[in-house]
């Protein structure tokens, strides 16, 4: 049976982004990867916020994704709420239509090592 893939998006306070981090590192099986940055949130209140975001008028956020099946978004979730009840952790699922690599990754010159991970392949859907 083939897996349909999601978006997991999940939003957060600075401050609990290496434990999410943590987290999806030591998930069994692991996450075949994803993506964190950093940005700014606006909207639900500045209860928490610093002064200098008062000011600003929005507070500091870290955006982690990850491209997964639904059971395994759900798993996540599930572990995060479990280990790390953060507050103001957003998230949502976006279903992903296609998902891969425009190139492999080239192979390494003789004598040089091998990438750490095997270049991935589009997921049929």
């Amino acid at each position: 049976m083939e897996k349909s893939l999601f978006r997991l998006t999940l939003v957060c306070p600075p401050a609990g982004a290496d434990r999410i981090v943590e987290i999806m590192l030591a998930l069994e099986p692991p996450v075949p990867g994803f993506t964190t940055w950093e940005a700014e949130g606006h909207g639900f209140g500045f209860a928490n916020a610093t002064m200098s975001e008062r000011v600003r008028g929005r507070v500091k956020r870290t955006v982690i994704t990850a491209v997964v099946a639904r059971a395994e978004a759900d798993f996540i979730l599930g572990e995060i709420a479990e280990q790390a009840p953060i507050a103001h952790l957003t998230y949502w699922l976006e279903p992903v239509e296609r998902f891969g690599r425009l190139q492999e990754a080239p192979s390494p010159p003789p004598g040089h090592a091998p990438p750490l991970t095997a270049p991935l392949k589009e997921a049929k859907q």
